[in-house]
């Protein structure tokens, strides 16, 4: 067990809220409940393993690998658990807000369901790179590849991806708007139709 707490609550305030905004991006298919049961397994097991970590200052890759590590064990344990006769709920749940419970934004929605449609390791390096600011060194190491190449190239594809899927997002959305707008003017045409035979009578 950890011997200096308050030093291993020094280093864990500056980084909690985007290592609790990561967990949330990586949970993004599954529920909110799933994203904090994340967090505080990876920080009972960071407090447990502190005094191991030498270089304190490499605290905030060492905490983000664990999170990632303890995100793909959950999804692991999930896919077993479906083989098991149980109640268990279902693994996909509401998407939760990255940033925010409380706002209500289209875009922010718009990038959750684009997220929650790519590969867990392209969502978890594409938010190690642009939510946790790590370098692709860094990446690699919590990924636990062996090569930056394989970095890069999940990198490009998770980018790739994602930005294909909110293109055909917004045309979806587009679409949907404009046959609205169509169906009220045939509405709208159709009951001033209406209305100037009922006067002409």
């Amino acid at each position: 067990m950890c011997k200096d707490t308050n030093r291993f609550l020094s280093l864990l305030k500056p980084c909690y809220s985007d290592a609790l905004k990561y967990c949330r991006a990586l949970c993004v298919k599954r529920s909110l409940d799933d994203a904090e049961d994340v967090l505080q397994q990876s920080l009972l097991k960071a407090l447990e393993n502190f005094d191991s970590l030498n270089e304190k200052s490499k605290f905030r890759s060492w905490f983000f690998t664990i999170i990632t590590r303890e995100f793909y064990n959950s999804v692991r344990n999930d896919f077993w658990r479906k083989f098991l006769p149980s109640d268990s709920l279902s693994l996909v749940a509401e998407i939760p807000e990255i940033f925010s419970r409380n706002e209500n934004d289209e875009n922010k929605l718009t990038l959750n369901k684009a997220l929650s449609k790519i590969s867990y390791k392209e969502r978890s390096a594409l938010l190690l790179f642009e939510l946790g600011g790590f370098d692709l060194e860094e990446i690699k190491e919590i990924q636990n590849e062996r090569s930056l190449s394989a970095v890069k190239s999940r990198l490009s594809r998770a980018r790739e991806k994602l930005r294909k899927i909110i293109e055909d997002e917004e045309l979806n959305i587009s679409n949907s708007k404009n046959k609205s707008s169509i169906i009220t003017g045939d509405i709208n045409n159709e009951t001033i139709r209406i209305i100037a035979e009922i006067e002409g009578k």
